[in-house]
């Protein structure tokens, strides 16, 4: 496994892992919900995500396929936002998120954000990867962000 930065040439895999974790969303999910998260899926739009110079991608890649990616952005010149990690093995999560935490240290930040649903694999992911919740949403009646 190699993980290197993500470039616009990755989109139609990232779109095509993001759309596969969307193929049977878990119920707790509203689907007017899962429908913008399906669209922003498509791959024009992830090329969109691209042109943003705050955009933060790193793809693993096996015998030259994507087979995992992590997605965010910088917020500030301290602080950072995951907002995807791709759903596979902890180790590939690992390696994916160790190497955003790095880059993240070498451009001097030193605040990272994410957030998960509490039911999902994410969340255990990132709690016992260091992470503190800090604050829930209600989202829709049985769905809270952590």
């Amino acid at each position: 496994m190699n993980i290197i930065t993500a470039t616009r040439e990755h989109a139609t895999s990232i779109s095509k892992l993001m759309l596969a974790d969307l193929h049977s969303p878990p119920a707790q999910f509203p689907p007017k919900m899962i429908a913008q998260f399906r669209e922003h899926a498509k791959e024009e739009n992830i090329l969109k995500e691209f042109a943003n110079p705050a955009f933060l991608s790193f793809v693993a890649t096996e015998h030259g396929s994507i087979t995992a990616f992590i997605a965010g952005y910088t917020r500030d010149a301290t602080s950072a936002v995951i907002h995807y990690i791709s759903n596979t093995t902890n180790d590939i999560k690992k390696a994916l998120l160790n190497e955003f935490i790095n880059k993240c240290k070498a451009r001097k930040i030193n605040k990272l954000i994410t957030d998960a649903f509490a039911f999902m694999d994410n969340n255990a992911f990132y709690i016992a990867s260091g992470f503190k919740p800090t604050k829930k949403e209600q989202i829709a009646d049985n769905l809270e962000m952590i």
